[in-house]
């Protein structure tokens, strides 16, 4: 974890526990046998702690987190605060947001370093630029909450239900007309300002209380012809990318599309 990382005694929770704590495997990517976990916090105080064990998540323990998480320095994990970002109101609602975290577990790789503090950087500014152009199957944005002269996070409205999790409950009273004839207007949207989402599939595609769709994770959302730093997700992409096109878009919702008609077709029967 090298320079980054400081003490880890540094205040941490006593209490810490697998529930509080982001959890991703780590899979070698020739033989896909199991590498480590990675283990990410923010705690009370918006400081960022992160962490590894040779286990498997399932394995971990408590006194494994504690063992072995350290401290990230504020600039190896969040931005700097910029004049062009909102403020998110002290005493918001934390049970009607959804805080969007820096992919703090990606300074444990060797792909992360300065990238992580960026991205969240670029989908804030992004957010920010579709908050003066709103659409209603966009996600609402509300603002970014800072500590230290750092952005930690950015608070969008929360949905309980995800597509792809949604289909899994059951696909069959679900309007695929309306769901497309919102989804395509949202694209087409977004593609009006000169923007990509670069990312659309079922995990990143919400649903509100009447099922209408609402596009989120705008991390990979560019201008056209912006070169990305993370574009598109496996199996939801025609080719590997790394420049913002429209197409992007186009294709994956054409293929999200012809998903839901099979599961749905699969649901009624």
């Amino acid at each position: 974890m090298g320079k980054m990382l400081v003490d880890a005694t540094n205040n941490m929770p006593t209490t810490l526990t697998k529930q509080d704590v982001n959890l991703f495997e780590v899979f070698a990517a020739d033989s896909g046998a199991f590498h480590r976990t990675l283990f990410t916090y923010v705690d009370t105080d918006e400081r960022a702690w992160a962490g590894q064990a040779h286990v498997r998540k399932y394995d971990l323990t408590d006194e494994d987190l504690r063992t072995n998480l350290r401290r990230i320095p504020d600039d190896d994990a969040f931005p700097k605060m910029t004049q062009d970002i909102t403020l998110l109101p002290q005493h918001y609602e934390a049970s009607k947001l959804f805080l969007k975290r820096p992919q703090i577990h990606c300074l444990l790789e060797e792909f992360g370093g300065s990238i992580v503090p960026q991205m969240l950087l670029e989908e804030a500014q992004i957010l920010e630029f579709l908050a003066c152009h709103p659409h209603q199957n966009i996600v609402p944005y509300h603002g970014c909450v800072v500590r230290r002269g750092h952005i930690t996070g950015i608070g969008l409205t929360r949905y309980q239900k995800i597509l792809d999790h949604r289909f899994y409950d059951d696909a069959s009273d679900l309007d695929l007309h309306r769901f497309e004839r919102q989804c395509r207007d949202a694209v087409s949207h977004i593609h009006s300002l000169g923007l990509a989402h670069n990312d659309l599939n079922p995990s990143n595609i919400a649903l509100d209380s009447n099922d209408d769709p609402i596009i989120i994770d705008w991390g990979s959302c560019k201008e056209f012809g912006e070169p990305l730093l993370s574009a598109g997700t496996p199996g939801w992409i025609e080719d590997d990318f790394d420049v913002s096109k429209k197409e992007h878009d186009l294709f994956a919702l054409d293929k999200i599309m012809a998903w839901m008609r099979a599961e749905k077709a699969v649901s009624s029967n």
